[in-house]
């Protein structure tokens, strides 16, 4: 059975979860993941390319340890329905029956008919024209990308414990660990307090059209109070600035 491991958190919650979003090229929201091959326990495919460019390490981990990051091993059920691309004749078929004006992949309205796709990127690259290669590279690495997290059957927490090394030197490459945790976690359902929250923004009619940075300063105070409560509902150890971008992400994009 084939496992992914989702660098960047270790606990999968419904109530932070984003809906899939069409970008150029690559999608936001979603939750990604990379293949974990249990014959290579300490080797994961994303880690290696922050490992190259280790500005995106430590932006990412700006306010933690950019050495000790959490991850989290995900495990789909056999009903799961995944899109693998993995050819050209993939490809087109998504940009025939799942196109955008620029004649992309619409990932929004895929994943009504797919809950995720895996981008098989060293099998699709050699197979397709420079356009399209342009348009894959942006993903780095090949990617599995969830957009219903219900395809989930339970995910381990993880951690991922690099050595620290001096970046400077561009021919040092990282060692590190990924240590996996043997219980299994199920996937928390959104509760009714977020569902609350969610719905009392709602019914500000009309709310007028914001950007997300726009939508922070309007319910700053209101998110702030709200995820201290949260953090602790949900035994979380993100940290509160983290959790309320996350939650304030996932609000913003459901109105």
């Amino acid at each position: 059975m084939t496992t992914y491991l989702s660098v960047g958190t270790n606990q999968i919650l419904e109530d932070l979860h984003q809906p899939i979003k069409n970008g150029k090229p690559k999608p936001s929201g979603g939750l990604w993941a990379t293949i974990y091959d249990k014959n290579y326990p300490n080797y994961n495919p994303w880690i290696e390319f922050l490992s190259i460019t280790p500005h995106i390490l430590f932006y990412k981990r700006s306010k933690s340890n950019p050495f000790l990051i959490p991850a989290a091993l995900i495990t789909l059920k056999d009903s799961a329905k995944i899109f693998t691309l993995k050819n050209n004749s993939q490809l087109e078929f998504l940009k025939k029956y799942y196109p955008t004006s620029d004649n992309w992949i619409d990932f929004e309205n895929l994943s009504k008919d797919y809950d995720g796709i895996f981008i098989d990127l060293a099998s699709i690259y050699h197979d397709v024209d420079t356009i399209d290669k342009c348009q894959l590279a942006e993903f780095a690495v090949s990617s599995l990308i969830v957009f219903n997290l219900d395809c989930i059957k339970h995910y381990q927490k993880a951690t991922v414990d690099i050595e620290p090394f001096d970046y400077e030197y561009e021919h040092e490459f990282s060692i590190y660990q990924i240590i996996i945790e043997d219980e299994l976690q199920d996937i928390m359902s959104i509760d009714a307090d977020t569902e609350k929250l969610i719905n009392q923004i709602k019914s500000e009619n009309p709310i007028p059209p914001m950007d997300e940075k726009s939508f922070n300063t309007k319910y700053d105070e209101l998110l702030t109070n709200f995820i201290t409560t949260f953090k602790e509902k949900k035994a979380s150890t993100e940290s509160p600035e983290v959790l309320k971008l996350l939650l304030s992400r996932h609000i913003f994009r459901s109105i």
